[in-house]
C-alpha cells in the first residue's frame, strides 16, 4: 500500500560508529594523561584530542564480532576494506588503530547530536545512532525556508558538539537518506529523479521497516532470516540491474511476483515513493508507563534496573487493549524540574527487550551529556514512556505465507495463473476503503489491481478493534426475543426494550452459520450480551437512517459459545459479522 511521500529531513553524522569509537579511545587517552586535568584536578569540560591519530589522514578500523564494519579512508587506501576478518585487514594495514564497536556508548553518544538539532527544531526522532528524521514542513517555514533550515542545523552540530553532519531534504525517508552526504535538498516532486542515477548499492541503507527501520522484517515461514539487503543487491547486480532508476522501471505486478513483497517494498522506494505507515490506533485514554525513582539516577547502572520493570508494565498494557507501538518517546524528569524527552523509532513492533534498551541507552545519553561536553543535567527523579504510534497487534503480523520466501512466490505465481485461467476478478483480495459498518469499510479488488482510494473519516460510530472475523456482505436476518418471547427493540433512546434471551436464526445464511449450527429456524440461546451502540448516518439529510449495533454470545447447536454481532435497522435484526 502506497501513501503520500512526507517532506523528510535526514540528519546524518557520517561514519558514526567510527566517530564514536575515536571519541572513547581518545576520551579514554585523556583520563590517563595527568595533563588534561585542570589546575583543580577536575577533568577538562573540552573533548580531549589525540595528536597521534588523525582520522582524517591516520588508518583507523573499527571491529565487531572480529569483521571490520568501517575503516578511515586511509585504511581503505592500504586494501584494508569493511567485511573483512581482523587478521585480514590487519595483514594489509599493521599500522592501523583498531578499536572495537560500542552499541551503548553509540547510542549514548549521540544524544549530543540529537539535542543540538533539538535547538534547531522540535519533533527529532532518532532512526539509529548516527541518523536523525524529522519533518520538514514545520520546521522550514519556522526558519524560513528549507535552505536555512539545512544551515542552523549544520552550524548546531558543529558549535555543540565540535562534530560535521550532513543534512538532506526530500520526498520520502529513503531519498532524504541519500541526499545527506552530499547535502542536497531535492525538489518537491523530483525525488524519483534524483534517486534513478544511484547504484543500486543504494539500498543497502534502504529504511524498508513500517517504523523507518533500516532492517526488514522476518519471515513467517523461516523466522530466522531477515531480508539481507546485501544479498537483495548482489542478485539484482547479477540480473543486470545496476541503477535505482533501472529498478523503478520495471513493473510493479513483475517485481512482486518475481521476487516477492519485500523486494516490492524496495522497488517502491525506488520510484521515489514511500509504503504507506501502519494503521495507527488512538485510545480513549492515553497510555503512559511511568515510575517515580526513591533513589534519583545519578550513574548509568542504574538505569538498567529500572528500564526492564518499566519496559514490562508499557508491554503489559499494550497487550491488554491488542496493540503494538512502533514509536516510543522517553520523557525524564530532574530534581531540578528540568524535563527532557526524546523519540525513538523501530522497525516494527516494539518488545521489552527493544524498549529497555532505548531507556538504557537515553538513560546514559542523558547522564552523560554533560561529561561528553554537552549541558549539564540533574538527577533523574522520574522516567516515562509514551507511545506514539500505536497500531492494532493482528495488523503487525506477517502475511499468510510470510513475507518472503519459496512460498510467497509460490502463492504469487498460483494466483497470477488463476487469473489468467479465469480472469483478473478470478482473484480477489480486500482493500481497506473506511465506513462505519463491517461491509462498507473492505472493499475487494483484484490482485495486483490498482487500490481504491481510502475514505477518510472520521466515521461516528465504527466498531472499536478487534472486529469479527468473519464479515457478512448480505446480512442474515435473525430476531431476538426476550424471556416471555417478545421482540426485542432498540427504543429511541437507544435502550433494549428488554434483555434478550433467544436469538432466532429465520432464513438460510451463509456457510460458516451452517457450520457453526445457526440454521434456519433454530433457537438459540443468549448467554451473555452488552450495550447497544447507536449509529447516526447521515442524519442532517433526508435521507438519513439509524441503526444500532449489539454484541451477543450465544449457545449454537454444538454446545459451544460463539461470539456475533448483530445490526437493527428499523426494527429488525440482522447478523452482521462472526467473532472467532
Amino acid at each position: 500500500m502506497m501513501s503520500a511521500t512526507t517532506r523528510t529531513v535526514a540528519v546524518t553524522v557520517p561514519d558514526w560508529p567510527l566517530v564514536a569509537a575515536l571519541d572513547r579511545h581518545q576520551r579514554r587517552t585523556a583520563d590517563e594523561t595527568p595533563d588534561d586535568e585542570t589546575p583543580d584536578g577536575a577533568p577538562s569540560a573540552d573533548p580531549p584530542t589525540d595528536p597521534a591519530v588523525d582520522p582524517a589522514h591516520d588508518p583507523v578500523l573499527l571491529l565487531d564480532q572480529h569483521r571490520v564494519t568501517h575503516a578511515s579512508a586511509a585504511a581503505q587506501g592500504t586494501g584494508a576494506l569493511p567485511g573483512m576478518t581482523r587478521r585480514a585487514a590487519r595483514a594489509a594495514c599493521p599500522e592501523a588503530l583498531v578499536l572495537e564497536a560500542d552499541r551503548e556508548h553509540e547510542s549514548a553518544l549521540f544524544e549530543l547530536v540529537a539535542a543540538a538539532v533539538d535547538t534547531i527544531a522540535a519533533g527529532v526522532d532518532v532512526l539509529r545512532p548516527g541518523v536523525l528524521l524529522m519533518s520538514a514542513r514545520g520546521p522550514a517555514r519556522h526558519q524560513g525556508g528549507e535552505e536555512v533550515l539545512a544551515e542552523r542545523i549544520l552550524d548546531a552540530v558543529a558549535e555543540l558538539t565540535g562534530w560535521d553532519c550532513a543534512v538532506g531534504i526530500a520526498d520520502g525517508p529513503f531519498a532524504a537518506l541519500l541526499a545527506s552526504p552530499p547535502g542536497r535538498i531535492v525538489r518537491e516532486g523530483r525525488s524519483a529523479d534524483y534517486l534513478a542515477p544511484h547504484p543500486i548499492a543504494a539500498l543497502a541503507g534502504a529504511p524498508v521497516g513500517p517504523g523507518w527501520g533500516h532492517r526488514g522484517q522476518p519471515s513467517a515461514t523461516r523466522p530466522e532470516r531477515r531480508l539481507d539487503l546485501a544479498e537483495t543487491v548482489d542478485l539484482l547486480q547479477r540480473l543486470g540491474i545496476t541503477t535505482l532508476g533501472e529498478l523503478a522501471a520495471l513493473p510493479s505486478a513483475a517485481v512482486a511476483d518475481r521476487f516477492g513483497p519485500d523486494v516490492a517494498t524496495l522497488h517502491l522506494l525506488a520510484r521515489g515513493e514511500e509504503p504507506a505507515p501502519p494503521a495507527t490506533h488512538h485510545p480513549t485514554q492515553p497510555i503512559l508507563a511511568e515510575t517515580t525513582l526513591e533513589t534519583p539516577l545519578v550513574r548509568t547502572d542504574q538505569a538498567a534496573f529500572i528500564a526492564r520493570p518499566l519496559a514490562e508494565e508499557l508491554h503489559a498494557m499494550l497487550v491488554d487493549r491488542g496493540l503494538v507501538c512502533t514509536r516510543l518517546r522517553i520523557v525524564a524528569r530532574t530534581e531540578g524540574g528540568e524535563e527532557m524527552e526524546r523519540t525513538w523509532r523501530h522497525d516494527g513492533a516494539l518488545s521489552v527487550a527493544d524498549v529497555v534498551d532505548r531507556i538504557r541507552w537515553q538513560c546514559d545519553g542523558w547522564i552523560t551529556r554533560s561529561r561528553l561536553g554537552g549541558p549539564a543535567t540533574g538527577a533523574i527523579t522520574r522516567i516515562g514512556l509514551h507511545p506514539l504510534q500505536l497500531a492494532p497487534a493482528g495488523e503487525g503480523a506477517p502475511a499468510l505465507w510470510g513475507s518472503a520466501g519459496e512460498a510467497a512466490v509460490r502463492a504469487s505465481r498460483a494466483f497470477a495463473r488463476a487469473q489468467g485461467l479465469a480472469g483478473e476478478d478470478a482473484v480477489q483480495v480486500p482493500a481497506l476503503v473506511g465506513g462505519r459498518l463491517l461491509a462498507d469499510e473492505v472493499q475487494l479488488v483484484p490482485w495486483r489491481g490498482e487500490k481504491p482510494a481510502r475514505r477518510d473519516g472520521p466515521w461516528p460510530g465504527s466498531l472499536p478493534r478487534p472486529v469479527p472475523a468473519t464479515v457478512f456482505r448480505e446480512l442474515p436476518p435473525v430476531v431476538l426475543e426476550d424471556a416471555a418471547g417478545r421482540p426485542v427493540v432498540v427504543t429511541a433512546r437507544g435502550l433494549l426494550s428488554a434483555s434478550p434471551a433467544r436469538l432466532l436464526v429465520t432464513a438460510p445464511g451463509a456457510p460458516v452459520l451452517q457450520r457453526l449450527g445457526l440454521r434456519a429456524g433454530s433457537a438459540h440461546p443468549v448467554l451473555a450480551h452488552g450495550a447497544p451502540a447507536v449509529i447516526d448516518e447521515r442524519w442532517w439529510t433526508p435521507h438519513g437512517a439509524r441503526s444500532a449495533r449489539l454484541q451477543l454470545v450465544v449457545r449454537s447447536a454444538h454446545e459451544e459459545e460463539t461470539a456475533v454481532l448483530a445490526l437493527s435497522r428499523i426494527g429488525s435484526w440482522m447478523l452482521e459479522g462472526l467473532y472467532d
